[in-house]
């Protein structure tokens, strides 16, 4: 049973990092679009890059933090 909590547990936090990296890469694409600035372009990209990698690193995180939970053992009987 644990084991079938940590996969519906990993199949969250990657819906949840996934959500997170639309929302980085369509504020990007706003801040893009509403401005001239060059610079402020390319801070902009270089914004949304650090957010991906914070939320994956936090994702990779939270799922060794389950680590342990996902073996499962079979034995002759089943």
């Amino acid at each position: 049973m644990s084991a079938i909590k940590a996969m519906v547990e990993d199949a969250a936090s990657s819906a949840k990092a996934g959500a997170e990296k639309a929302k980085a890469t369509a504020g990007e694409k706003v801040e893009k679009v509403t401005t001239r600035d060059p610079m402020k372009k390319r801070e902009a990209e270089e914004r949304k890059e650090d957010r991906k990698l914070e939320i994956e690193s936090d994702e990779r995180v939270e799922k060794a933090g389950r680590g342990p939970e996902k073996t499962v053992t079979h034995t002759a009987d089943e």
